[in-house]
């Protein structure tokens, strides 16, 4: 599948062998303006913080964050089916333009709310593109053989500015004054949209003329004809708001009334820790039975909030949140090649816009729901019925014909792998 291959090239002796999909220029090119524009967008929400709070207080800067993150979902499948239409790098790069003329929005504009409102939705609209658009230009910047080492390295690379970005974005608000911040966070989307028009992408497989709402509708009918994607999709719809954000809203709440302080930042350091060993072992890793293999790595997500609710030493708890982490980038990181295998290319923007749906959509009415549970029974009952969700979800879809496997089953319709 798309990509020109290359030969390979001996290693240097002495130095490490260098992961075959880099070698691939396109990949590189790729790989380098995501990090730009990932940065950028980690540091983003901290910047909206120093700035919107303290002019307008919590009230506004949740509005803020919210719209932004309504409009993004809300527009995250129409943006899938404009990619049948456009080139992915095209459609990236657009995205980190509309993110720096944001910024300079917020540098230089009035400060009224209306403003930040106006700004934020333009934000999460342009943002809905990133996924989609991210994920199915793979397949045309690497071989299919490759494709998983590939995913395995953008997703380290998104993971480590997910790590860096906010720390580094905490430190420039409280030096420098609020508006100078988003003016430094328009440079790295800067960077990353000069990049990326240097990306050559391989053609996809065939043109589509179709236009965005029949593309759309093809879609959203391959995840409905491919059981194993529908089931991971609903999977995903249910845990994001019955397991996760619960999990998220209530950890600090137990931490503080049960742990040391420290625990709260260590657990989350952990996971991220485990996400970055996680893609290293995806990278190396290909098991028979992916599907297998990933609802494991989520299945340990609901047995640590069984020993959250049971207060486990802190030791055992960190642990767990390592383990979580790495399961978490193992699912990611099968779950995305399997798709890319599987989906054609003109379709394969939607899959993913509808996976983004299915993982984000409900997640804040969960933050909301979780927090006024917690009011009224009290945070661990919470934590166990999130569990319990959790393990029933993640378990059930092993009866579904190709979930193991994250592949079409023999004499489907579609193209296994």
């Amino acid at each position: 599948m798309g990509g020109v291959s290359h030969p390979r090239r001996r290693p240097t002796i002495g130095s490490p062998p260098l992961p075959e999909s880099l070698r691939h220029r396109g990949f590189r090119t790729f790989l380098t303006a995501r990090g730009a524009s990932e940065l950028g967008s980690e540091m983003l929400p901290v910047a909206l913080v120093g700035l919107v709070l303290a002019e307008h207080g919590p009230l506004v800067l949740g509005l803020v964050l919210g719209a932004r993150g309504v409009a993004g979902t809300l527009f995250v499948l129409f943006s899938g089916a404009l990619l049948g239409r456009v080139r992915r790098s095209t459609a990236l790069a657009a995205n980190d333009l509309v993110q720096l003329a944001v910024m300079l929005g917020f540098a230089f504009g009035p400060g009224d709310t209306a403003w930040f409102l106006c700004l934020a939705a333009l934000s999460g609209v342009a943002g809905s593109v990133g996924e989609p658009a991210a994920g199915s230009v793979m397949p045309l910047l690497v071989p299919g053989h490759r494709l998983q080492e590939a995913n395995a390295l953008r997703s380290i690379v998104g993971r480590t500015m997910g790590v860096t970005g906010p720390a580094v974005a905490g430190v420039l608000v409280a030096l420098l004054e609020a508006r100078t911040v988003p003016l430094l966070i328009a440079g790295a989307f800067a960077v990353g949209a000069a990049v990326m028009l240097c990306v050559r992408e391989a053609p996809p497989p065939a043109e589509s003329s179709t236009t965005m709402g029949a593309n759309l509708r093809a879609g959203l009918r391959e995840v409905v004809r491919r059981p194993w994607v529908l089931a991971i999709i609903a999977v995903a719809t249910v845990q994001a708001p019955a397991t996760l954000a619960p999990g998220f809203t209530l950890l600090p709440i137990v931490v503080a009334d049960a742990y040391a302080a420290p625990v709260y930042g260590l657990a989350l350091s952990c996971m991220s820790a485990g996400q970055l060993l996680g893609g290293v072992v995806a990278a190396r890793w290909s098991p028979r039975h992916p599907g297998l293999v990933s609802l494991a790595g989520v299945l340990v997500y609901p047995l640590v909030l069984l020993g959250l609710a049971a207060t486990v030493p802190a030791w055992l708890l960190l642990t767990g949140y390592a383990a979580t982490g790495v399961g978490f980038m193992l699912f990611g990181v099968y779950w995305y090649t399997a798709l890319q295998w599987a989906v054609p290319q003109d379709l394969l923007g939607v899959v993913i816009g509808a996976d983004q749906v299915g993982s984000f959509g409900l997640e804040p009415v969960g933050y909301a729901v979780s927090g006024a549970l917690a009011e009224a029974v009290g945070p661990r009952p919470v934590l166990v019925g999130a569990a319990v969700v959790g393990l029933v979800t993640t378990l059930a879809p092993l009866a579904v014909p190709g979930v193991s496997r994250l592949a079409d089953s023999p004499g489907d319709d579609g193209n296994g792998r």
